[in-house]
């Protein structure tokens, strides 16, 4: 068959293309499987071999995937560069998707470093894109970045009203990952807002999701995201007094960070780990990951500057080393004040003013302590204001409509799914009734059977205690029987021999059922009498019963009898070997009747 050249040429190149968009998925899928470094060196490799000129929009979408690796692995340098080259690159102007893609980075990356407008105005660039696009996903992320960014801002109606319509797009789309995000920084800002309990109830929620996520995929990158909100949880649980889980996801901040967290996640994670030793009141431990943290201070990225010398502050107060305490919480306040985290501060001013109290220096103490209240004020104007509770009133609308709207919809497909199954049912009825009558009729059948055996039971134990009782005109038989010759039918080689199988039957049933030895058996009935020769338990009287040979000349047939009923009103024995000992009690009582009959 004959293949034009051209079609062959376009074949080839569809499969190239094919093959470069698969390079990039799975680059993307290892992030969620392997390590930040094992990320980091295949996506690096799938980048060299692949034909920047030719395939431009992969490179763009590669270069953007290298610079999450290096922005994970805290290399600023290298992710910056992916970032200068793909807005350098063509992919830049003539691709929508890198251009949204590069705006959100940039403008995170410009939000971690505290430049919060110029992060604004790069995520509204992004969301103007997600608007003329119409992608759902996009708004939903888009609304979110804008309500972290006026969230920082200190503008928390509006960072409230964006995260009800990102929450609502998230929701709708069942999106897992992407709603406990959301729901996780609704909890930050009620927590900042000290709603506590609101705070409280949207972590556990995002937990909730998280978990339901990770689930149903693996994504080992969704342990930073996990780890934070291990930290707020044990936070908000302290603050609510339940210290209890408190303490569990304390330890499951301590665990997430031994899981090799690396670069923003793990200082995020040494701070939550440091923050819970110190609430704790275990200044040793805290004090290690306080040295720890001090490597950071050498950054040029001081975002975490203030947290790192307010907690090393706190370490030096529990010292006693108040000079370098008070340098700390001085540094501390240094950084905060380029920052615009009002809750951050507060915590700040508030321990400044009690450790220049607490140091004589009643003046700075009444500075810091002012310092701290009009931001108080300000929280509080903001905690209650109307504007706030109209969207937090908004959001659980909107959260218990798309609720019912799903059970509604739950409802209908299990209300198609009974109709289905009434025909179902409605065919089986009559099958089911019949083996119901069946069913029953063994029961009936099985109870009785148990009763008649509970009957024969009984008696077994009746005729027991009979013979036990007639122990005394057993031993008159035995004097009489040694006074008087025994009958030669009494002591034929047929009843001796039925004698010694019934007790070999009586010993094999015994061990079976009971998994013990004779020895037990004789303890256990008080029929047969048990001698200690050489430090071992013996049954000399019952093991003579075991061969003919060294049956006694006048055997105690009632001592047989009591075993065979003791077994039988004692033991859970098949049916089988119930029939072996009732047959043999009734040749040996037809034997003995015989013999009363002759000898009267």
């Amino acid at each position: 068959m004959h293949i034009p050249a051209t079609t062959a040429k376009l074949t080839a190149q569809e499969e190239t293309k094919q093959q470069t968009s698969s390079a990039l998925e799975q680059c993307k899928a290892r992030i969620k499987q392997v390590s930040p470094q094992a990320s980091l060196s295949f996506c690096s490799q799938q980048f060299k071999i692949l034909d920047i000129d030719i395939y431009p929009i992969v490179a763009a979408k590669l270069q953007l995937t290298l610079y999450d690796i290096y922005q994970e692995l805290g290399d600023k340098v290298a992710a910056e560069k992916m970032l200068d080259e793909v807005k350098n690159s063509a992919a830049f102007t003539q691709n929508v998707d890198v251009q949204y893609l590069w705006l959100r980075k940039k403008a995170a990356e410009k939000l971690y470093r505290k430049s919060y407008q110029e992060a604004k105005t790069l995520f509204e660039q992004a969301f103007s894109i997600a608007k003329t696009q119409e992608s759902d996903i996009w708004l939903a992320k888009s609304y979110n970045d804008l309500a972290l960014t006026e969230q920082y801002l200190n503008q928390y109606d509006k960072a409230l009203s964006y995260y009800q319509k990102s929450l609502a797009i998230k929701e709708a789309l069942g999106n897992d990952f992407y709603t406990a995000i959301t729901l996780n920084n609704l909890g930050l800002i009620y927590k900042k807002l000290e709603k506590f309990k609101e705070s409280q109830r949207y972590f556990e929620l995002s937990l909730e999701h998280y978990l339901r996520y990770t689930s149903h995929n693996v994504d080992i990158h969704v342990i930073g995201y996990m780890s934070h909100l291990y930290g707020n949880l044990a936070e908000i649980y302290n603050i609510n007094n339940q210290f209890n889980k408190k303490n569990f996801y304390s330890n499951k901040v301590i665990e997430a960070y031994n899981d090799n967290l690396v670069g923003d996640d793990r200082l995020s994670a040494l701070i939550n780990v440091a923050t819970i030793h110190i609430n704790a009141n275990e200044f040793t431990p805290a004090l290690d990951v306080a040295n720890t943290l001090s490597e950071y201070l050498t950054r040029d990225d001081h975002s975490f500057h203030d947290v790192i010398f307010y907690l090393k502050a706190q370490i030096a107060t529990h010292q006693k080393d108040a000079t370098q305490a008070i340098k700390f919480i001085e540094s501390a306040m240094d950084y905060s004040d380029t920052k615009q985290d009002s809750l951050q501060k507060m915590n700040i001013y508030h321990y400044a003013s009690e450790l220049y109290y607490d140091n004589g220096r009643p003046y700075e103490s009444l500075v810091y302590l002012k310092k701290y209240q009009q931001l108080h004020e300000i929280l509080l104007e903001k905690k209650y204001s109307e504007n706030i509770k109209v969207i937090q009133s908004d959001i659980e609308n909107e959260r218990v409509q798309r609720a019912l709207a799903e059970e509604q919809i739950v409802s209908q497909q299990k209300s198609q799914k009974i109709d289905k199954l009434l025909n179902l049912i409605l065919g089986i009825t009559s099958v089911g009734l019949l083996v119901g009558f069946i069913v029953s009729f063994y029961i009936y059948r099985k109870r009785k059977a148990q009763q008649h055996l509970m009957t024969i039971i009984e008696s077994h134990k009746q005729q027991l205690f009979l013979l036990s009782n007639d122990d005394t005109a057993e031993q008159d038989d035995a004097q009489q029987q040694e006074s008087t010759p025994l009958s030669p039918s009494e002591l034929t080689a047929s009843f001796a021999e039925l004698l010694v199988n019934t007790m070999i039957d009586c010993i094999s049933i015994w061990e079976k059922s009971t998994k013990t030895n004779k020895v037990e058996l004789a303890d256990r009935s008080q029929i047969w009498t048990i001698s200690i020769d050489s430090g071992r338990l013996r049954t000399r009287s019952l093991d003579k019963y075991l061969q003919v040979k060294k049956l006694p000349a006048n055997p105690r047939w009632r001592n047989v009898v009591k075993t065979c009923h003791f077994i039988l009103s004692e033991c859970h024995l098949s049916n089988d070997d119930r029939t072996l000992l009732t047959s043999h009690l009734d040749q040996i009582m037809q034997v003995i009747k015989s013999e009363s009959l002759g000898t009267s």
